[in-house]
């Protein structure tokens, strides 16, 4: 590799290291503080680098690609590798960058082996990319999904090439491209046609006699299981006897022999029970007391993948079926059993080693956050959303708390002027009292600024803002953190207020920008909460230098981005100078996060 890629694979990699918020010793708050603070500073100026590097070096290097000898390609593509080794995984989106470039040549070559393992290469980096957008709402999310599944298709219609494909390796690429195309696809149907499809060329003998070197049994082994993935499907009916066989056989050949084993694997024993509930093999209360039994037998610190699962997926998946069952959910035992579920999977997730399991750790934040039953007795959701940000987001923890301060302050300052200025929010009506009606605005204020960027979390971007500027496909998947966000907290009554503000805050006044279309103001009962976040977020956002200079940016901008109903309280010198402490001298805000840490979570 050459000298910038080698440098900027350092620079990723000591971002990666800093950027473990809870990798600093924690003995004391002042030792802790002064090496997170030099971490963070540490982290620009790395970023400040990477940037450089790419706008240098790499960019006009993919630009001058038809010009490139054979050895400086070599290079490139052994960069991308070094960044996406699917361990680390250190910067997808330069592996795709470099994929991409790579393709388009040799389409233009016509160099059809190299043309099939682009896409093959690229299918892999977009979806490990599109990860992020996993438990976005499918309308949102699909637009990425079908081009990462198109891609897969077009390296999967090779197949018919087959015979005159001269090597193994590409043959290889062609039949798991082939495979790959079902994980991206949002159709049920089309899933199964595909995995049945590739099931009956990776048994087939004259395929494997013509290329005998693939390793088929893996392809095989692997291909079942992800035709066992489609037993959600099984209870939604419209599926033919065919695809019925198809997905039951691939789900006792999976899982059944977890169901006698000594130590089973509860990630493979459960969704064999799932399949036999959905088909209506065993009832509802024999699946409820089968999960019962799971999540009770693993110890609250297994941390392995398989109590991970029992301890975190169980309890949300118990939750659903309560939730899909209202007759089960009446019942003060399955409610009972729900909420110390929860308790344990709290307590899992709060002592859980930050640097094992990553990946699985961050589904399994997402689904918790995207899944959560919220019932009376169990812990409000809004109380789980506190203790996820606190755990496994903690610079944005520290973050939404300097938000929730300058939120708090800034609807302090309307009232004392304005005090009808918040009177269409519609919990307001509870309020007896002034004194209660006062405090309830700024109570919902602080959690305002505190939420906002609750769909950070979910889309799970961090170390790449970390590590360089945004690329125009990344950027498209952060602006759905609004809504990401906004359907988290609606989904739940702890949490559902603080929905629009999460939606809209990026929504111009005007409407005629920022993102996303769905927010309309004047629809909204919070809009004029959602209008004073708008101007917070866009502080929090800045860096903080000229802090003077973003206030008149802001005002510069009212009547179109800004509320100018929002913006005139910007003249106010005692609200600007109080915002800018809290924005510039944080520490009070980091030892709160650290005195927050409970002894469990170290």
């Amino acid at each position: 590799m050459q000298a910038y890629q080698q440098r900027y694979i350092e620079n990723t990699r000591e971002i990666m290291r800093l950027g473990d918020f809870y990798g600093v010793p924690r003995t004391d708050f002042s030792s802790w503080y002064t090496a997170e603070k030099a971490n963070r500073r540490r982290m620009a100026e790395l970023k400040r680098e990477n940037i450089d590097l790419l706008n240098r070096y790499l960019f006009p290097a993919l630009d001058e690609l038809y010009e490139t000898v054979d050895d400086r390609i070599d290079e490139l593509i052994a960069f991308a590798d070094a960044l996406m080794d699917w361990k680390t995984n250190l910067d997808c989106g330069v592996y795709v960058s470099i994929h991409e470039a790579l393709l388009s040549l040799y389409r233009v070559k016509r160099d059809r082996a190299r043309i099939i393992r682009q896409l093959y290469k690229l299918g892999m980096g977009l979806y490990y990319l599109d990860r992020s957008v996993e438990g976005v709402r499918e309308k949102l999310a699909g637009p990425f999904r079908f081009r990462n599944e198109m891609i897969f298709t077009e390296a999967g219609s090779y197949m018919k090439f087959f015979e005159e494909i001269p090597d193994a390796e590409t043959r290889g690429y062609i039949i798991r491209a082939l495979a790959n195309i079902a994980i991206c696809s949002g159709d049920r149907k089309r899933r199964i046609a595909v995995t049945s499809r590739v099931l009956q060329i990776i048994k087939d003998d004259y395929y494997r006699e013509l290329e005998p070197s693939l390793p088929w049994d893996t392809f095989l082994r692997r291909t079942t299981q992800q035709m066992s993935a489609n037993r959600s499907t099984l209870s939604k009916g419209n599926l033919s006897k065919q695809e019925l066989e198809a997905i039951l056989e691939a789900c006792y050949e999976v899982f059944k022999v977890e169901e006698g084993a000594e130590n089973p694997d509860i990630r493979w024993l459960w969704p064999y029970y799932e399949m036999e509930y959905s088909c209506g093999f065993v009832d509802l209360e024999t699946t409820l007391g089968r999960m019962e039994h799971l999540i009770k037998q693993t110890p609250y610190n297994d941390f392995s993948v398989s109590g991970l699962y029992a301890n975190v997926q169980l309890a949300i998946y118990y939750g659903r079926l309560l939730r899909d069952n209202p007759a089960a959910e009446e019942s003060a035992h399955h409610r009972e059993v729900l909420k110390n579920a929860y308790i344990k999977m709290m307590r899992t997730l709060m002592a859980c080693p930050l640097g094992e399991n990553t990946d699985y750790l961050a589904y399994i934040i997402r689904l918790v956050m995207t899944s959560y039953h919220e019932i009376s007795e169990a812990m409000p959701f809004r109380d789980v959303l506190q203790k996820l940000m606190r755990r496994f987001a903690g610079a944005q923890s520290i973050r939404a708390e300097q938000a929730a301060a300058i939120t708090r302050l800034f609807a302090v300052t309307i009232l004392a002027s304005e005090p009808a200025f918040f009177d269409d929010l519609p919990f307001l009506q509870e309020c007896a009292d002034e004194a209660e009606r006062r405090e309830a605005i700024l109570a919902y204020a602080e959690d305002c600024g505190r939420y906002h960027d609750l769909g950070l979390i979910q889309l799970n971007m961090a170390r790449t803002l970390e590590t360089r500027n945004l690329f125009e496909t990344e950027d498209r998947i952060f602006q759905l953190h609004t809504t990401a966000g906004s359907d988290d907290l609606a989904r739940c009554a702890s949490t559902a207020r603080f929905a629009d503000v999460a939606l809209g805050h990026h929504r111009w006044y005007n409407g005629l920008g920022g993102y996303p279309e769905a927010y309309v103001r004047n629809d909204s009962p919070y809009r004029q909460m959602t209008d004073v976040v708008a101007v917070i977020a866009c502080m929090v956002d800045q860096e903080v230098g000229n802090f003077s200079e973003t206030v008149r940016e802001i005002i510069a901008q009212e009547h179109k981005r800004f509320s100018p109903l929002v913006t005139a309280y910007l003249d106010d010198e005692k609200l600007v100078t109080g915002i800018e402490a809290i924005l510039r001298k944080n520490e009070p805000y980091y030892r709160a996060f650290f005195d927050g840490i409970a002894p469990e979570e170290n």
